[in-house]
């Protein structure tokens, strides 16, 4: 089954996400999240094997009982891998000691599983849209930027858990289910 460990966003965040990615008709080459998807990802496992989910969950529990709770904070909008060409259209949260430490912590753990390491610096993002027209991208990133811009939202939410997910491909996108919950008890 295909994997990722992410942290869950606040209905009222979602809520102002779609907000954000609400077109009146489709954008040719723009597929956006829909709303039910907006999350956090800590890591990307990719297909695993059930008979290994056992050992995983004990393996995630463990490094939760290592950290506290904290606060996160949504920043502004952006892209990867830049405005001229995007690929992904993102909202960015910040990127706190603590979030990185447990980013890092799950990623260097989860190495010793086999799952490779990431190669780039953990960057904090929620993920709008993916992008395969680069023209189109840019309208909706200017777009989402003059909306966000215009709000100027403050939205902080406390962070007390994260999740094993599963991600079920279907025709009309992903289907995320969450597996398991992990409570940052430290």
């Amino acid at each position: 089954m295909r994997l990722f460990i992410a942290i869950e966003i606040p209905k009222e965040i979602k809520e102002f996400l779609s907000e954000l990615n609400t077109f009146t008709s489709p954008i040719e080459g723009v597929n956006f999240v829909q709303k039910d998807n907006f999350h956090i990802t800590l890591k990307f496992l990719g297909e695993v094997e059930e008979k290994f989910i056992p050992d995983l969950t004990d393996f995630l529990k463990s490094i939760a009982e290592e950290f506290s709770d904290f606060t996160l904070k949504i920043t502004n909008p952006g892209v990867f891998p830049d405005k001229f060409k995007p690929r992904v259209i993102w909202i960015g949260t910040e990127n706190t000691d603590i979030l990185k430490k447990l980013a890092k912590r799950i990623d260097d753990e989860l190495s010793q599983f086999g799952f490779q390491r990431e190669e780039r610096e953990f960057k904090s993002h929620i993920t709008l849209a993916r992008v395969k027209n680069h023209q189109n991208g840019k309208y909706v990133f200017e777009k989402i930027l003059r909306r966000f811009s215009e709000k100027s939202p403050d939205f902080q939410f406390r962070v007390k858990d994260f999740v094993l997910m599963k991600s079920t491909l279907t025709p009309k996108g992903s289907i995320y289910s969450v597996i398991e919950r992990f409570l940052l008890l430290k």
